[in-house]
């Protein structure tokens, strides 16, 4: 006899969208946390309160990185238009003030 068992789960899909913009290190950094931990309520609250304490860090870890890798992706900008013999100063100004 043969006999075949399946299981099917689905994660839910959640969409983020802005409006003029993209999205800021810290909604990137939520985003992220979503997929990397997650803190039942059902658990003991010492058991939470470690995991949501370890949620937060993990957080200021990842903006921290995330406003680094936006500023190092602007200074990339700003040498490419420099090396391509477009230094247009005022442009270059305001690609590393954003």
């Amino acid at each position: 006899m043969l006999s075949l068992k399946a299981e099917v789960s689905s994660n839910p899909v959640t969409v983020h969208t802005t409006e003029n913009r993209g999205h800021t290190a810290e909604e990137l950094a939520e985003m992220a946390l979503d997929k990397i931990i997650h803190v039942g309520a059902d658990l003991p609250h010492p058991i939470r309160a470690q995991a949501e304490a370890y949620r937060d860090k993990l957080r200021h870890v990842l903006i921290f990185y995330m406003k680094q890798a936006m500023l190092s992706k602007r200074v990339s900008i700003v040498a490419a238009i420099q090396k391509a013999g477009a230094d247009d100063e005022g442009l270059c100004d305001f690609i590393r003030s954003l």
